[in-house]
């Protein structure tokens, strides 16, 4: 089987980038031939086969400042559509005998154009939603300004008004009409229709999309890293700080967990893993509370040492989360999750079995919960031993390759019936 994997960036650049490069190198140990099609950018990996197809890297801040008009004139015609991208596919596929393309982030810079000769050849394909990109102009169904979840564009085409006016995008009038055009062409153009199916990693995100006219959506959750996977046994319970890891931003949710801990006993620590554009306005929150710790931007290698010795995470996003990565690799290493029962977090965070649920945006709730943890450790090592045990099961690599490789060949066996 050789499979085409898509991807706007080929090297380590967020979730959709890792989870793309993670999966191509379990498929390959399974004797698959993974060949990549992205786009050429100064940092991407090696891709001998492949790269002289690729398009060209653009800049779109560079392009903006050469002209608020000019400049988001050409941002908006390149972000609709690609022909670069779409001759690179072309030829691509012209040369390599493909058996299934699969696409994972790639609105904005390869765009769905590179679907027109895929279709054309007659080639099964799968796209994987990391977010809310096709159907939400900002991509994350969150309202910046109000701090709050928005589902007001998710339906029709109201997002044409609605976005430019909430100034959903960057806080940028500009910005946010340009995404509300480039969704509504997207819509016009049937994109829905152009892959043969739809991979959601949650229920609730596989939801939205169905609630929105997909109806090619099927559920196959994320996977940890293998390397989150300790060969020790867990030892949760009994600790003496919370963990949080992740952006510093409005949707986390880090505002309510600041203020459910003003009222925490002082032997209770919470550390903060991570950065972000709320960083500042975060630490002038919690100014004065001496059991938070701030840590900035933490290695991976750093974090995973970070989550051995903590009570307990903490995902106290306020936003329709879909699979996150943080809570795989807490069960991972055997470590209970407080989350906010929202999104997707529910689906993993299970009330007294993997974690405990707070009610989102509660800080009241938040911290009995917490304190709840602290107070029971055998409650936390429980909870930990159970979260280990769930991932090794249902959340483990092995498991969702073969879930993949059952969707592709599924699809390919398929095309072949006369």
């Amino acid at each position: 089987m050789r499979v085409l994997m898509a991807n706007t960036f080929h090297y380590n650049r967020g979730g959709a980038s890792i989870y793309v490069l993670e999966l191509s190198k379990m498929l390959e140990e399974r004797g698959v031939e993974v060949l990549h099609f992205a786009m050429n950018h100064p940092k991407s990996l090696p891709a001998p086969e492949t790269e002289r197809f690729w398009p060209e890297y653009i800049d779109f801040p560079e392009l903006m400042a050469k002209g608020a008009i000019k400049g988001g004139m050409k941002v908006l015609a390149r972000t609709i559509s690609s022909k670069e991208a779409e001759r690179g596919m072309a030829a691509l596929l012209s040369e390599y005998k493909i058996d299934i393309v699969h696409c994972n982030n790639i609105l904005h810079h390869l765009t769905p154009s590179i679907f027109k000769p895929v279709i054309a050849e007659g080639i099964p394909s799968v796209w994987t939603l990391h977010d809310y990109s096709l159907i939400c102009p900002n991509t994350s169904a969150f309202d910046e300004r109000r701090e709050t979840e928005c589902s007001v564009c998710l339906k029709g085409f109201c997002h044409l008004y609605n976005a430019p006016l909430k100034r959903c995008k960057k806080g940028s009038f500009g910005a946010s009409a340009m995404a509300a055009l480039e969704t509504a062409c997207h819509k016009i153009r049937g994109v829905k229709n152009y892959p043969n199916l739809f991979i959601a990693p949650c229920r609730f995100l596989a939801q939205r999309f169905t609630e929105c006219g997909f109806d090619r959506v099927v559920t196959v959750p994320n996977f940890y890293a293998p390397s989150s996977l300790k060969d020790t046994e867990p030892r949760a319970g009994g600790r003496a700080f919370a963990l949080y890891a992740g952006r510093l931003s409005s949707e986390k949710g880090l505002k309510t967990l600041i203020e459910a801990w003003r009222e925490m006993p002082p032997e209770y620590i919470l550390k903060i893993a991570g950065s972000g554009p709320k960083e500042a306005e975060l630490k002038t929150l919690a100014s004065g509370l001496e059991n938070i710790v701030f840590l900035g931007f933490v290695e991976p290698r750093e974090l995973s040492a970070l989550r051995d010795e903590a009570a307990f995470m903490i995902v106290p996003s306020e936003w329709w989360e879909n699979a996150p990565l943080t809570i795989l690799e807490a069960f991972a290493s055997g470590i209970p999750v407080l989350g906010a029962n929202i999104g997707g977090i529910p689906e993993m965070v299970r009330h007294g079995e993997t974690g405990l649920l707070f009610e989102p945006r509660s800080y009241i709730d938040l911290r009995e919960k917490a304190i709840r943890l602290f107070e029971n450790p055998e409650l936390a090592k429980a909870l930990g031993e159970n979260s280990r045990r769930i991932a090794m099961n249902e959340y483990s690599p092995e498991i969702h390759v073969e879930r993949i490789l059952s969707i592709y060949r599924g699809l390919i066996e398929g095309k072949k019936r006369p």
